[in-house]
């Protein structure tokens, strides 16, 4: 087996492979997203070629933006692809200043709610991308790309973050799930027990091949048996999404570590204070700092020794983990990009 990032990583696939549903499931990600036969988006392959290209520039990965300059010829220069280039920079770099006048300046640049999801889909799964390959470079013991890139946008610390129960509003037009095709209810059904009631999956159901891999990715990196304590993987999932001020994500890893650990103590620590507070042992710190520094600087040396020595981590728990980080970059951008959260609303009654 091979696939795009065993190329672009210059990594043995037999790294990878202990994990072989994750290794399938993101090249079937790559090939869905570059194929250009999604129904209802217009986006050709040069574009979304060049688009991912883009992205991968912009995050610091020049194996994989060379991999998909040469996919195709580039676009002709548009106010339309300028649109997109400029919706990946956001996504890239600044994810959590988006809002909804975002959305409507690529609608004002003539792209459809399909289109705008499918764009968003492939920008932001080029930065898992981009974290698994540099993950993967220094599990291998091979150097970082390095280079000089803009500066990453932390999040702001006067966000919400909470371990509250949130709902979350979409500023794309969703699915009428009365009027989804066969196919979108099936990858509806098959996602998630509750996303066909979800304004988050009836909008990424726009792209019902995209959202198909992505969710069976998700599942394959968060729920596997073996490996990385599940209370681990929560752990780094809330650190990412704290670090990118994705406030939904970070409330429900938040209550999935409580629940794990039975210890609120952690993991309000990091919603009220952020990732360098208190999380009260030496392991849970070296994962923490870990997936702070992939989701910050993927293009910098990343160190394992913390999480070999102070964690007690091997190879396959510490991929586990390059798993986890490189995965909530890809869903903290779909959350913070594509709508936001707010608190449910308690019914009243007369």
């Amino acid at each position: 087996m091979s696939d795009v990032i065993d190329t672009v990583a210059g990594t043995p696939a037999a790294l990878r492979t202990y994990r072989e549903t994750v290794y399938a499931r993101t090249q079937g990600a790559h090939d869905a997203l570059l194929t250009g036969g999604t129904a209802g988006s217009r986006l050709t392959l040069p574009e979304r070629a060049a688009l991912a290209a883009h992205t991968a520039e912009l995050d610091g990965a020049p194996a994989l933006a060379a991999h998909y300059r040469a996919l195709g010829p580039a676009p002709a220069p548009s106010d339309r692809f300028t649109a997109l280039r400029r919706h990946a920079r956001l996504l890239v770099l600044a994810p959590s200043t988006a809002g909804p006048q975002d959305i409507a300046a690529l609608r004002d640049a003539g792209w459809s709610a399909p289109d705008i999801v499918t764009a968003s889909q492939l920008i932001a799964f080029v930065t898992y991308q981009t974290r698994l390959a540099a993950g993967l470079r220094a599990l291998g013991g091979l150097p970082a790309e390095g280079g000089e890139l803009p500066a990453y946008r932390a999040a702001s610390e006067g966000r919400p973050f909470t371990a509250d129960a949130l709902e979350w509003d979409a500023w794309v037009e969703t699915v009428d799930v009365d009027r989804a095709t066969p196919e979108q209810l099936a990858v509806l059904e098959e996602s998630l027990p509750t996303a066909k009631t979800s304004p988050y999956y009836l909008a990424l159901v726009h792209d019902v091949t995209a959202l198909r891999e992505r969710s069976r990715l998700y599942n394959a990196i968060m729920y596997a048996p073996r490996g990385l304590d599940r209370r681990d993987r929560e752990l780094a999932a809330l650190a990412v999404s704290r670090v990118n001020g994705c406030v939904y994500c970070a409330s429900v890893h938040a209550r999935r570590f409580i629940q794990l650990t039975k210890d609120a103590a952690p993991a309000e620590a990091v919603l009220r204070h952020g990732t360098a507070a208190d999380t009260g042992t030496a392991r849970r710190r070296a994962v923490t700092d870990f997936a702070v520094r992939l989701t910050r600087e993927p293009h910098r040396p990343l160190d394992l020794a913390a999480l070999r020595t102070d964690a007690g981590l091997g190879d396959t728990e510490i991929l586990d983990l390059i798993h986890v980080v490189a995965v909530f970059a890809w869903a903290n951008r779909l959350m913070l990009t594509l709508g936001e959260p707010r608190p449910i609303l308690e019914e009243t009654t007369a």
